[in-house]
């Protein structure tokens, strides 16, 4: 719908004119004036209205967020207790560490004697939750051939690994459901999953398995 101004069809200047007139009235007479060529003209005494704009812009500013708060702000100026210093050597290099442990027959590091010197204490776990502590049980292997039984230790082995590395994917837990080798074991099967790779190898570390061989001890 059409303005008032439209609707009486005055031209800009006839505007003008009544403008220049009204601003000199009452309020009483310009608030009569004005609302018979505009619609909306407020009435004499009505407050004027609140416009908050942003300077240069003629828009409302948008409300500050809320600050973000920092994490450790909260310790800001408290005392930090000093770390305890770490004597323990440290090496730049996989080459560094593996030179620092004892050799196995093959050469290559004897990781369980490296704990038992001390020389490495590997942390019980790499995941949050209740570290697993070193599961001590032996099991001994049957072997066809006389003197060529092997005792296999779980404590040796859990230091490094955790249980479902090897069951139940290579090892179901069920006595003589996984028949043993050699020929797999150099395949890379079973056993030679880690020994001739990051442990030692088979053929050079037969008194190691097959305890028998090591005779006596002394």
């Amino acid at each position: 719908m059409p303005g008032r101004s439209q609707r009486w069809g005055f031209a800009p200047p006839a505007l003008w004119c009544i403008l220049v007139l009204a601003a000199g009235c009452s309020p009483e007479v310009r608030y009569r004036v004005l609302s018979g060529v505009f619609d909306g003209v407020p009435p004499p005494g009505t407050p004027p209205k609140e416009r908050l704009r942003h300077p240069r812009s003629g828009t409302i500013p948008e409300p500050a967020p809320p600050p973000v708060p920092v994490p450790g702000a909260e310790l800001a100026g408290a005392e930090i207790p000093e770390e305890p210093e770490d004597l323990r050597p440290h090496y730049e290099t996989f080459a560094e560490l593996v030179a620092a442990f004892p050799a196995d027959a093959s050469g290559g590091p004897d990781w369980v004697e490296a704990v038992r010197r001390g020389l490495a204490d590997p942390l019980p776990s790499i995941e949050p939750g209740e570290p697993l502590a070193p599961f001590p049980l032996n099991v001994r292997l049957r072997s066809a051939v006389p003197g060529f039984d092997v005792v296999f230790p779980h404590a040796a082995h859990t230091y490094w690994l955790r249980c479902d590395n090897c069951h139940q994917e290579i090892f179901v837990m069920r006595a003589g459901a996984n028949p043993i080798s050699m020929t797999k074991i150099f395949r890379g099967e079973a056993c030679g999953r880690c020994h001739g790779t990051v442990a030692f190898a088979a053929e050079t570390g037969c008194p190691r398995c097959h305890v028998r061989m090591a005779g006596p001890a002394g």
